[in-house]
């Protein structure tokens, strides 16, 4: 008899230093789904991607784009198809900032939302104005300088470039669903790769064509890394995952049809306190645009190789 209660509290006591010891080993995961829900209910956002699009698969508006941007800014061609976005986004606007690749300042700014998105004009004006008037002195009567900073909208953009940019108009931002909590975040975390990092934890997980990190400080402050290899076919793949993730990025982004062309896309986002972002409204003229599409217009029939 005293046998039997000898190996029945010896279990019992095995079985109470096996779940104490996956509680402390879990708790820094509970911990960290808190700060995550914590962070990501914060309204503002900055994030940075890395987007490398296949020109084989580009649709054939973006290809036109890329092209004729690249020729007008004197931007090698090959480095519009790898380019880097710093933004932010706060209350259904974003505001990016797109660099090609290779290039130390942005050549488009650009501000989104449901209501209005613009283009910084006089940011693309000076790059094509440099770019232009280096190979054509004339021109450099025709483009006066600007001193002022303009904006336009993508209607005026399609005109400047004869292209069909509906597809960003219709990116928009969609309000937020379901916020995940601290239970959804925990049963990530439980299964992913932990390790100490500084005064927090990092964890990651590795997949075929995923890979998902969370950064965590144990004084708050949180940071998501995802990068994926082909998002359309990855999509289709792991729908749960994906759709999840999408709730707690910035915006949901473009749906399938506008991940076609994306060879892989890389994002960080952190949460932050506070901020503020208003979409500009000193628009510039259409005069200015319409000489500026004839200006466009005019350097593609005379100098094929600058026009698109």
């Amino acid at each position: 008899m005293r046998i039997g209660k000898f190996i029945l509290r010896t279990l019992l006591f095995l079985l109470l230093a096996t779940a104490a010891g996956a509680a402390l080993y879990l708790y820094p995961a509970w911990k960290a789904a808190k700060a995550l829900e914590d962070g990501m209910e914060l309204p503002c956002k900055a994030f940075e991607l890395e987007v490398e699009l296949d020109r084989e698969a580009v649709p054939q508006e973006q290809e036109k784009m890329l092209g004729t941007l690249a020729r007008l800014t004197g931007t090698p061609e090959d480095a519009m198809y790898r380019l880097s976005v710093q933004g932010s986004a706060l209350e259904g606007k974003a505001h990016l900032l797109i660099y090609p690749d290779g290039r130390a300042e942005p050549l488009v700014e650009l501000y989104l939302s449901d209501d209005m998105s613009v283009i910084n004009e006089t940011m693309l004006y000076d790059a094509v104005r440099g770019n232009l008037t280096e190979k054509l002195g004339l021109l450099d009567y025709l483009m006066p300088r600007q001193e002022e900073t303009l904006y336009m909208t993508l209607e005026q953009v399609e005109q400047l470039f004869g292209t069909d940019l509906s597809g960003i108009g219709d990116m928009g931002l969609p309000a937020p669903g379901k916020e995940i909590g601290a239970k959804e975040y925990f049963l990530m975390l439980a299964v992913m790769a932990r390790e100490k990092s500084g005064d927090g934890y990092s964890f990651a997980l590795e997949r075929e064509q995923l890979s998902l990190g969370f950064d965590l400080a144990d004084g708050g402050g949180a940071t998501m890394r995802l990068r994926i290899e082909d998002p359309a076919q990855a999509l289709a793949k792991a729908d749960g995952l994906l759709s999840w993730l999408g709730k707690a990025l910035p915006w949901e982004g473009p749906v399938r049809e506008g991940l076609q062309g994306v060879k892989s896309l890389s994002v960080t986002l952190t949460p932050q306190e506070g901020g503020s972002l208003t979409i500009p409204t000193n628009l510039v003229g259409q005069d200015t645009i319409n000489i500026l599409t004839n200006i466009r217009t005019w350097v593609q029939e005379a100098f094929g190789g600058f026009g698109g």
